[in-house]
């Protein structure tokens, strides 16, 4: 799936002294994708809850987020047919992550989430699992019941589908990926720090041709 993840090149490569210049190129450290440019700064983060890769990355997309300017936004995209996993689990957990963004609770659900898949080593067999996990983390159950099933959510999580399947048939089908101002796709495999990742994201959402 991810060749190269993001975690393994800040991990693993030495950092020594300060950033050079880069001439960010593409097809060496961006890539275009078909479809519209946005009409603001936009970061769109495709990930799936049931992806270790993603999980790990989260400190790392905290870190980006923090560094972002004020007119930029960051966008999570949950994807779902993930290999070995129930769709229909799949779906509800991204309508999860729309309900917790209306609810305001993505900063303590999102982790939650994470937490119960990857180091709980639970499984969510049903909606009521994903109610239950709210309810847990104080969200009220009146308040999830209406929003879960709210045609807002419904509707935003159709979005998330349909973005992902448009990314998919251009071929980019691994997870975590980011996309910024919807049509550039940064590469890594050259990126040497968290510095120069951020500088290459900077360069991306403020490029105009």
């Amino acid at each position: 799936m991810y060749r190269k993840f993001l975690i393994a090149i800040f991990a693993f490569l030495v950092i020594n002294g300060a950033v050079k210049a880069i001439e960010f190129t593409k097809g060496d450290y961006y890539i275009e994708i078909e479809g519209k440019t946005t009409k603001h700064k936009e970061i769109t983060e495709y990930f799936s809850f049931f992806c270790p890769h993603c999980f790990k990355q989260e400190p790392l997309m905290d870190e980006l987020i923090a560094s972002l300017p004020a007119d930029a936004t960051f966008k999570k995209n949950h994807v779902d047919s993930m290999p070995g996993q129930n769709i229909k689990i799949e779906q509800a957990l991204t309508k999860a992550l729309v309900t917790a963004e209306i609810l305001k609770v993505k900063e303590k659900m999102i982790p939650a989430i994470f937490k119960y898949i990857h180091i709980d080593k639970a499984k969510f067999d049903s909606e009521t699992d994903i109610r239950n996990l709210f309810l847990i983390n104080g969200v009220d159950g009146n308040k999830f019941d209406k929003t879960f099933a709210s045609f807002t959510v419904n509707a935003q999580s159709k979005k998330m589908q349909k973005r992902t399947k448009e990314l998919r048939i251009q071929g980019i089908t691994s997870v975590p990926t980011l996309i910024i101002n919807g049509k550039y796709k940064p590469l890594t495999d050259k990126i040497r720090s968290m510095e120069e990742y951020k500088k290459l994201i900077s360069f991306l959402l403020n490029k105009t041709t």
